[in-house]
């Protein structure tokens, strides 16, 4: 998917929060259009939300750009075995969900036949040194089996609270004290300042 499409399906999005019975739940529920945001302000949009439970790291331009054309989801969670991606399984004329449902999957992590491994998507497809700002400094131990990225962003709002803090961060953390050993990393994946998202977005919109 090339940089125009990306842009149009965040140009989707903005469009969908912003009509209709969705500009209520955006008033309500806070999110708002992409745009640029300073280190500072992200460091009190943390703290608003309270996200404190494990280590944070940013996404790139290239990251970013990564992460909307694989998977779109305002609130989203991957689990990683032995550098490979794994999904709850999905029952004969169940419709596939996003990579994790917290409720039916971080819960019962522990059993391997709740799950399935997606061999073609890897850790390292996400979580790479061209995708991750400071990398080396938050990458994950060679000898971690269990990887899991929690990706949040300040436009999704009050979400971050409710799926991010409440929904995603308090399970694992019950799987992380029943002795479940696995790493975590906070994922952030707004626009920041110096990217050329606002030229882009624009360029979108002359065409």
């Amino acid at each position: 998917m090339n940089n125009r499409l990306l842009i149009a399906t965040i140009l989707l999005l903005s469009f969908l929060i912003s009509t209709g019975c969705s500009s209520i739940l955006a008033g309500f529920l806070g999110m708002s259009y992409p745009k640029a945001i300073s280190e500072k302000k992200l460091e009190r949009k943390q703290k608003k939300y309270k996200l404190n439970e494990f280590t944070h790291c940013s996404v790139t331009e290239d990251g970013f750009w990564n992460y909307m054309r694989t998977c779109p989801d305002v609130n989203s969670v991957q689990v990683f075995k032995s550098g490979k991606l794994i999904v709850p399984k999905v029952s004969a004329g169940e419709k596939s969900s996003c990579p994790v449902v917290v409720g039916r999957f971080i819960d019962f992590l522990l059993d391997s036949t709740t799950y399935e491994t997606i061999d073609s998507v890897k850790l390292t497809d996400y979580f790479n040194s061209k995708y991750i700002a400071d990398y080396e400094n938050v990458k994950f131990e060679d000898s971690t089996q269990y990887a899991i990225l929690v990706y949040w962003a300040s436009f999704v709002g009050f979400l971050n609270r409710q799926n991010t803090k409440k929904e995603y961060a308090s399970s694992i953390s019950r799987l992380l004290e029943s002795g479940f050993a696995a790493e975590v990393r906070y994922v952030n994946y707004d626009v920041k300042e110096g990217w050329s998202f606002q030229k882009l977005t624009k360029k979108m919109l002359e065409h």
